[in-house]
């Protein structure tokens, strides 16, 4: 099973950042976009014909505008208190998840690599101050 599915996956190619880079900056020039693209359609939503209560409720545009900013910032707000750090918890304890993670399994053998050192340490410590403690006499 294992070789057949070998074959059918391509192998991944070694190559420069540039597509990777070019990919990252497109996406992230997307945002603004977005920015203008909600623009356009407030205004279009705001002036329509068949739907006058819009502009009942907010005498101009601006305060339309200003709030859906409203809107936007509080879900923002919301987004940054709650939802964020709730995703960044579910994602880490999914990747440490039945050893999912070879950065985490990686972490967990340099801490006992850690905790050996310091023992040997300590115990090297303790060996020399014995020893200061017979010079000294």
């Amino acid at each position: 099973m294992t070789g057949v599915l070998d074959k059918l996956i391509p192998k991944q190619r070694k190559m420069s950042t540039r597509v990777g880079g070019m990919l990252t900056l497109v996406g992230e020039a997307m945002f603004l976009f977005s920015i203008l693209n909600f623009l356009m359609i407030s205004r279009l939503q705001y002036y329509s014909e068949g739907d006058s209560y819009i502009r009942t409720v907010f005498p101009h545009y601006l305060l339309f505008l200003a709030g859906l900013g409203t809107i936007g910032f509080v879900a923002m707000w919301m987004v940054y208190v709650y939802v964020l750090p709730s995703k960044q918890r579910f994602s880490q304890e999914q990747a440490v998840k039945d050893n999912r993670s070879p950065m985490y399994d990686r972490i967990l053998e340099v801490q006992d690599e850690l905790a050996e050192m310091r023992k040997m340490i300590k115990e090297l410590s303790e060996k020399v101050e014995k020893l200061s403690e017979k010079d000294s006499r």
